[in-house]
């Protein structure tokens, strides 16, 4: 086995992400001439003075709601704001301060899906009768006018997962200014009116080639939240490994690299739970048919007989390069999927262990050498007249109908719609990853699409400059208003192969 690995740069990773989400998933506002705006990423519509506000030493944050989400929000950006509480200047607070930031949502509900609204306002006023342009001369003024004016700063949203991102907003304004000791914001006022472009705004992450501890997910988690990206595509398990507990089917995590390296249901729960915290939804991708090695560790019967007769599939490519696929042409095979996928889902929507309504099959490259030493499949093939792409098509059909009966929309990779063309259910969300010509094709159809271009938001090629994550627009050459509804987004690729 190739040894696993625990070395993710996740302060590369967050750099990458947020030249992502400027560059694609963000905002289309124009950056405005004169001061800098250190807002990630740009919000749609925003206003801005030339003064400097500071935070009064009691500074606090309420709300109209007692979420617990915003609450631990609160909890959360107390700490990321006030990174030093113990050399607080108080000579510079005589007058204008910011006592409190005040968040205001309109919907109680906290369900958390594609539809879920995250739009919010963000105002921060200071009181006209007085002006300030610099900490030097704050107390100057105010004794000259004798005024002690408190500013004031509100968050306006649909939704709390609108006020978290007002919240990131907000403490990215808030800086510490170390030669005076005390936390400012610049350019005040400020009005920002924001939402987002795309409504799935994503990264992969690989923890079958390379295992990432429970830790080291809270930590990409936490990235994710300071870029205003909300979906995290957990694609878990793959031909390398199966790292993850099954209640029903035990034998699945004996493909684990170790037993050291498995996440246990808690651990998904846990996961789930800190990223619904953080206003993320969790996506998993349960590949299949193809690269599924690692499936018949545990379950030797799910893979197709005689598959190591072909040099494509010998044992002896796995677990580096090996796509074996699992046995479409068994019966056993949609039992145990229809099994996990109940167990992952809870059989209906917002049930399970992974409460997103998307859940990501996969159906990418089949290696079809692996099914052809095997009577079975040819005997299966022959009773049902089917060619090799019908036989997986057949299984790719079989599996979205099993996974929509539990509720959920089904998500797959490109080459099923290729494949399939407009024959693939309709309700499939389309995953492109190879060709923008296909995505064009798939809105037209009425395909749902989200964007992954290998060649420019995978992480792991190292042929993709920063220059060309800036320019890439998951839109691509799509401009007609219906067809642009059908992208909902796109994502970024944290593949484990390298």
């Amino acid at each position: 086995l190739i040894a696993p690995s625990y070395g993710v740069s996740i302060s590369l990773l967050l750099y990458v992400i947020l030249i992502m989400l400027v560059c694609g998933l963000g905002s289309s506002a124009t950056v405005l001439q004169g001061p800098s705006v250190p807002i990630w990423p740009l919000p749609q519509f925003f206003t801005h003075g030339t003064d400097t506000l500071l935070l009064s030493p009691d500074f606090t944050f309420t709300s109209n709601s007692s979420s617990h989400i915003l609450r631990k929000a609160f909890e959360r950006y107390n700490h990321i704001i006030f990174i030093r509480t113990d050399v607080i200047n108080t000579r510079y607070y005589d007058g204008i301060s910011l006592g409190a930031l005040h968040v205001i949502i309109n919907n109680p509900s906290e369900e958390l899906q594609l539809e879920t609204p995250e739009d919010y306002t963000l105002t921060i006023t200071v009181p006209s009768t007085t002006s300030m342009s610099g900490l030097d001369t704050v107390k100057i003024i105010m004794e000259a006018t004798g005024t002690n004016t408190t500013a004031t700063a509100t968050i306006n949203a649909t939704t709390v997962y609108g006020a978290l991102r007002g919240l990131e907003t907000f403490s990215q304004l808030v800086y510490y200014n170390i030669e005076k000791d005390v936390y400012a914001i610049n350019n005040a006022p400020w009005t920002i009116e924001d939402y987002p472009r795309f409504p799935h705004r994503g990264l992969l992450t690989d923890t079958s080639r390379h295992f990432f501890p429970v830790k080291v997910l809270f930590r990409l988690l936490d990235s994710m939240a300071y870029a205003k990206l909300n979906v995290l595509h957990w694609h878990i398990v793959d031909a390398q490994s199966f790292p993850m507990q099954s209640a029903s089917f035990p034998r699945l995590w004996e493909g684990s690299w170790s037993p050291s390296e498995r996440y246990s249901t808690q651990d998904l729960k846990d996961v789930v739970e800190y990223a619904r915290l953080r206003g993320i939804r969790v996506v998993p991708e349960f590949d299949g048919p193809g690269h599924a090695y690692a499936w018949g560790i545990g379950y030797p019967a799910l893979l197709p007989q005689g598959y190591n007769i072909s040099a494509k599939c010998g044992a002896d490519t796995c677990p580096t390069s090996c796509n074996i696929p699992l046995d479409p042409s068994n019966e056993f095979t949609y039992q145990l999927l229809e099994g996990l996928f109940n167990e992952m889902t809870g059989g209906k929507q917002g049930q399970g262990i992974f409460l997103d309504n998307m859940f990501h099959t996969g159906g990418d490259e089949i290696q079809y050498e692996c099914w052809e030493n095997s009577t079975q499949i040819a005997q299966f093939m022959q009773q049902h007249s089917f060619t090799y792409d019908q036989l997986y098509i057949y299984f790719v059909s079989r599996v979205s109908m099993m996974v929509k009966g539990m509720g959920r929309q089904v998500i797959n990779w490109e080459g099923t719609y290729s494949t399939a063309g407009n024959t693939l259910d309709e309700d499939t969300i389309v995953n492109i990853y190879l060709r923008m010509d296909v995505m064009a094709k798939a809105v037209v159809s009425g395909y749902r699409c989200i964007v992954s271009m290998a060649c420019a938001w995978y992480l792991d090629s190292v042929w993709n400059d920063w220059q060309h994550f800036y320019s890439f627009d998951p839109q691509g050459n799509v401009t007609d208003p219906t067809q642009i509804k059908r992208i909902l987004g796109g994502e970024v690729s944290n593949w484990g192969e390298t």
